[in-house]
């Protein structure tokens, strides 16, 4: 059984620690980064990303902040697994995508036009 905070969501449901973690894991994968990476870029540590992967911590406040701001995930997703129609944007943001573009090589730039193409056709 996994581990749980002490509060449920409106609808009753306890919020799991552990499904947290799993999908913390999964917007960094998505991402395509490793711990360190993705913790650098949300200003904060490894350990700190691996203890909320693991289950052993609940993220903070402003670690929420920043990863709405720097990955565009939904922060009640994250806590709950509910959101209305699709998880995060991939772990994708407008910013990294351009940022990627312009040093793809030519094959990198036609899968980069066509993730974004795919986005924005649902309406991510």
């Amino acid at each position: 059984m996994g581990k749980h905070i002490g509060k449920s969501d409106t609808s009753g449901m306890r919020i799991s620690k552990d499904a947290i973690g799993e999908r913390l894991k999964s917007v960094r994968l998505l991402a395509g980064m490793n711990q360190r990476d993705f913790a650098a870029r949300l200003k904060t540590s490894g350990a700190y990303i691996s203890c909320v992967e693991l289950g052993h911590s609940m993220p903070g406040g402003r670690f929420l902040r920043s990863l709405h701001h720097e990955f565009d995930v939904n922060v009640n997703w994250l806590l709950t697994g509910q959101e209305p129609s699709l998880p995060p944007r991939y772990g994708l943001h407008v910013r990294s995508l351009v940022s990627d573009y312009g040093g793809a090589s030519q094959a990198g730039r036609s899968l980069i036009m066509a993730v974004a193409s795919y986005l924005v056709g649902q309406g991510a």
